[in-house]
């Protein structure tokens, strides 16, 4: 190897040892040391160099003439390096030989290092641009296989140029697809500066310290993320000099790119709001004038994401973003990449369901519905090629079990292993009712031989990774962390079947969930609720269909046999179910709870010749507390516990209530879903109303079918017991027909059963290919 002949000369002695760790001194042949106040040698390794002082470099300077003069040590910056640069020119040293070596402490080691690998083993694409790009470019949220980040604090425009313009000459044409180069309003309208290294001596400079970081991991664990404190931000102005030179270099840079077969994609990325406003209007008006003007005449694609609306919570500083807000811009990014043609599908792959929700945010509709569907069919044909696909069903109560027959079709499957996660819920205090109501579901599983894995510590339980996951409910914040968006990869396809009937009119932001827009597959319980559902989320929900509701199948089943255990203080005794809701005082507005629960326990005891059953939410004890009903768990526990000791009554909780509600003669309510569930024995159904109550079409059209009396109104509440449970008057028998044929019987409009039709949408797309 030619090593290159160079002298080094430090200003500043407390430099030197410095100065000459950064030579690599496999390509160096360092002759002599030029500085004043230092011994007469100075040895690296086992060799001694003559270190000569500055009143004998007059006499010296001419037998280095064809030298490198390496120049560090400076005292007064880069002025320094302006005076040294002209005493020495005057001896007729080509300017081109004389190397500001400080500036090399502006290339970092990891930089100097991912600068080497993109050389050395190329790179699908690579980005350029300063501390903007370096710490916001997140190749994580990036689809690709190879990528690196060539950013660098302090890195310029011009700078940025030649990076792309060294590595091309090595790389050669075709072999990187795309570039992204980082524009900011200060890199752009930065000073020409005079401390751009040449790239032709990057060999000179050792990478003994340097490992490739390429996506500058280390650097950003140094960040902070996750802060929530901003840091103050002192006003900036941008000067006021013209942009024309940095103008030509990036329209240089642009054709630079295109002559080598890779498409340039600017990126500006956001800053915080505080440090927006400190932008000079002017200058930022300019600036983005600019950025239009190459995209109209140069057809130049520039990704602004400046004038998106980041919050606080995306940044860990003034102009460094947080993990979500990496997440959310890179994201953002990589949509317009997509769209240009430039990443492909299989690379969203890799990433996690939080990432595709952001996806929704910001793409247009059918943008976003086409990319999922191209990610959905590259994931379920990797699934589809395993010999035994894992399939699990996520719940965080067995009363929200979707039924048995649905389990039992991929069961008897070969091609699935199937799991029921009953998970104890993640948002509520753990108490000894709550944990027995948990453990008493994991129970019920275990009786009825299905394959179920206890959660009992859902923040804390690494859990297996599935293949499928069907989830029984779209709140996020109440399943154990690994099953989390932000967890559970998009090699994963993710079903819900909303665990209740679709009734009430929810609020915008519910029907926005992010599980209803990153369902792979969504399976709703009746047609009003699949076009409730569409209207009102945002992407359309292309992917949900109407299947009917699996927990309702076995009422279609000739063989079913159902049985409950009644508590008869008189042999005919009526039969009622007593379901309250747990709602007191939330958004959704059913209960009265809070008004009759006194007067239901007393009328249940003067009247044995009725059986009840009290079926209260799960949530009751929750909100009844926290609505000061009681003064404690306890005491509702206590309240519980005096309908048990009723000679008529007892009390019932968690899932596989299809048999009590077979058995019943009737129910008294102000839940939800049981508005439409409890259609399906064709009972009379007493609905107790509260102002508030807000209905879908569906659930109108069933309480016109019901009778409704006020949970206030004790008197007609006792009457209308008497004249339809007891006396058995059911005037609203035929009209109850009528509506559940119109609007219930789902085997009549799909011609099978949910749990069939739910099956077979899921297992012929993921079947094997046969060789």
């Amino acid at each position: 190897m030619n090593k290159k002949n160079c002298v080094l000369l430090v200003l500043d002695k407390k430099f030197l040892e410095s100065s000459v760790q950064k030579l690599n001194f496999e390509v160096v042949d360092l002759a002599a040391i030029f500085m004043d106040g230092g011994a007469k040698t100075f040895q690296v390794g086992e060799k001694n160099f003559p270190v000569i002082s500055f009143a004998n470099l007059y006499q010296q300077v001419k037998n280095y003439k064809n030298f490198l003069w390496l120049v560090d040590g400076f005292t007064n910056g880069i002025e320094d390096f302006r005076k040294v640069k002209k005493f020495l020119m005057t001896f007729d040293i080509s300017e081109k030989n004389i190397i500001n070596l400080e500036v090399t402490e502006k290339i970092s080691p990891a930089w100097l290092a991912n600068f080497y690998h993109v050389k050395e083993n190329g790179a699908d694409f690579f980005a350029t641009g300063n501390e903007f790009m370096r710490d916001n470019l997140n190749l994580k949220f990036i689809p690709h296989e190879n990528g690196v980040n060539l950013a660098d604090i302090n890195q310029n425009l011009q700078q940025s140029y030649l990076t792309a313009k060294n590595i091309f000459e090595t790389v050669g044409r075709g072999k990187i697809k795309f570039v992204l180069i980082g524009l900011s309003p200060d890199l752009f309208f930065a000073e020409e500066s005079e401390e751009v290294f040449d790239f032709n001596y990057l060999p000179i400079l050792s990478k003994n310290d340097g490992q490739a970081d390429l996506n500058f991991d280390g650097t950003r664990k140094n960040l902070a993320f996750f802060s929530k404190t901003i840091s103050t931000w002192e006003e900036k102005n941008f000067p006021e000099n013209t942009a024309e030179k940095n103008v030509a270099i990036l329209h240089e840079y642009i054709k630079l790119c295109r002559e080598n077969g890779a498409e340039p994609v600017g990126v500006i990325f956001p800053v915080a709001p505080a440090m927006k406003k400190t932008f000079d209007q002017n200058t930022l008006k300019k600036f983005l004038q600019i950025i239009y003007n190459f995209a109209n005449t140069e057809n130049f694609i520039c990704v602004d994401l400046l004038d998106v609306n980041f919050d606080y919570d995306c940044f860990s500083s003034m102009t460094k973003l947080n993990s979500k807000g990496q997440m959310l811009a890179n994201a953002r990014l990589s949509a317009i990449l997509y769209k240009m043609n430039l990443v492909a599908v299989d690379g969203f792959c890799s990433m996690t369901y939080d990432y595709l929700s952001s996806l929704a945010q910001f793409m247009q509709k059918d943008d976003y519905n086409l990319l999922a569907e191209k990610i959905f069919a590259v994931t379920a044909k990797k699934i589809s090629r395993k010999d035994k696909i894992k399939l699990g069903f996520v719940i965080i109560d067995s009363s929200q079990w979707s039924g048995d027959d649905l389990y039992n079709h991929f069961a008897k499957d070969s091609h699935f292993e199937t799991t029921i996660f009953n998970c104890l819920r993640a948002d509520k205090v753990r108490n000894e009712l709550v944990v027995k109501d948990f453990w008493r579901g994991v129970e019920q599983f275990k009786e009825r031989g299905l394959n179920i894995v206890a959660v009992d510590k859902p923040n804390d339980e690494k859990l297996p990774a599935q293949d499928v996951l069907f989830f029984l409910t779209p709140y996020e914040f109440v399943i154990p962390k690994s099953f989390r968006f932000n967890k559970l990869s998009l090699n994963t396809l993710v079903i819900h079947i909303p665990y209740s009937f679709s009734i009430s009119v929810r609020t915008e932001a519910f029907y926005n969930k992010a599980m209803f827009t990153i369902a792979w597959k969504m399976f709703l319980s009746s047609k009003i609720g699949l076009d409730v559902y569409r209207a009102n989320n945002n992407m359309g929900l292309p992917r949900a269909v109407f299947s009917g509701y699996p927990r309702m199948d076995i009422f279609y089943s000739r063989n079913a046999n159902f049985h409950f255990d009644w508590k008869m203080a008189q042999p005919n005794a009526k039969k009622i179910i007593y379901a309250p809701h747990w709602s007191i005082n939330s958004v959704t507005k059913y209960a009265t709870f809070q008004w009759n629960y006194k007067f239901m326990y007393e009328f249940a005891k003067n009247h044995p010749e009725i059986s009840w059953v009290v079926k209260p939410h799960q949530a009751l004890f929750f909100s009844s507390v926290r609505a000061k009903l009681f003064s404690s768990t306890k005491e509702y526990e206590e309240y519980l516990q005096m309908w048990d000791d009723l000679p008529n009554a007892q009390v019932y909780t968690g899932g596989y209530y299809q048999g009590l509600f077979a058995t019943s003669d009737g129910m008294i309510h102000d839940s939800g879903s049981f508005i439409a569930e409890y259609q399906f024995v064709n009972k009379p159904m007493i609905f107790l109303t509260r102002a508030g109550e807000k209905f879908n079409a569906l659930g109108e059209e069933i309480l016109k079918a019901s009778y409704l009396v006020d949970g206030k109104n004790f008197d007609a509440i006792a009457e209308t017991i008497q004249k339809v449970f007891i006396e058995g008057k059911d005037d609203k028998a035929p009209l109850r027909k009528d509506v559940y044929m119109k609007y219930l019987n789902y085997p009549g409009y799909t011609g099978m059963l949910a749990s069939n039709f739910i099956y077979k949408s899921i297992a012929d797309p993921l079947k094997k290919e046969e060789n």
